[in-house]
């Protein structure tokens, strides 16, 4: 049987029971907010320690990438996790394909469906070939120019998928996981994060970039990449060493460093 962590008092209204989270890990419990991150990034720059989570029921301004809004009706998960890793700041971003492993593997095993979730690229997660979850991580550089801290934003869709512009959204009820609230969600998602951050920490990052390799698309799969200002299509030719896309076309091999990628639903 699991350990159950002491019960926490939430600014969300009262005392309840603390999900079974990893050892190290502090919760925050609250009610509606404006956004997780924004809440996870006040306390990180009040000094929060590593591993704190910020656990929203909602959201009012809830963001993804681009500042994009991430509709948060209650029941579904919604979490930041501060994290301070002693990593050059340039590697900051990496923490993104940690978590899309992390939340990979929560859905393929609430699901009991591995083949049909996927991880797409940045910083999604596909189940039945509709996004099921979106990471929004974000840093903080001190004055000395080292890493201060890392908010990583996850919102993953438990028992309803609220419209997406880009794509259709799916939930964890609707690939059929059963009945599951979201503090559930959260404890297996918090060890399976905590799982990938220390092999990530210990091995770097070629050990992550191989697993989410093996868990996007494959490699090959023609693809369309919409940048800033253009759109360019070719094929899926994998991930740098330093997580950016690389896209095969028909002028040879660019590397994507920012973008969204459609077409198959890959990558």
């Amino acid at each position: 049987m699991e350990p159950r962590l002491p019960e926490i008092r939430g600014a969300g209204g009262g005392l309840r029971e603390a999900a079974a989270l990893p050892a190290g890990f502090r919760l925050h419990r609250l009610g509606a907010v404006a956004s997780t991150n924004d809440e996870a990034r006040r306390l990180a720059q009040q000094g929060a320690p590593d591993r704190t989570i910020v656990v929203a029921e909602t959201q009012t301004a809830g963001r993804g990438r681009y500042s994009r809004q991430w509709e948060s009706p209650r029941g579904n998960l919604y979490a930041s996790f501060v994290f301070r890793p002693v990593v050059a700041p340039r590697y900051a971003g990496q923490i993104g394909y940690v978590a899309a492993l992390a939340v990979h593997d929560t859905v393929a095993a609430l699901i009991g469906r591995p083949s049909a979730v996927m991880c797409k690229w940045p910083n999604d997660v596909l189940a039945g070939g509709e996004k099921i979850a979106g990471i929004l991580p974000e840093s903080s550089i001190g004055s000395n120019g080292a890493l201060e801290w890392i908010v990583l934003g996850i919102g993953l869709n438990v028992v309803s998928a609220p419209a997406d512009a880009l794509r259709p959204a799916t939930s964890l009820s609707a690939q059929g996981s059963g009945r599951l609230d979201a503090e559930t969600v959260l404890a297996r998602l918090s060890r399976s994060l905590d799982g990938w951050m220390v092999r990530w920490i210990g091995d770097g990052f070629d050990c992550i970039r191989r697993a989410w390799l093996d868990r996007a698309g494959p490699v090959g799969s023609e693809i369309r990449v919409v940048l800033s200002e253009r759109s360019v299509a070719g094929r899926f030719g994998g991930l740098d060493r330093d997580g950016a896309l690389i896209l095969e076309t028909t002028a040879g091999r660019e590397t994507v460093h920012s973008g969204e990628v459609f077409s198959g639903e890959a990558r």
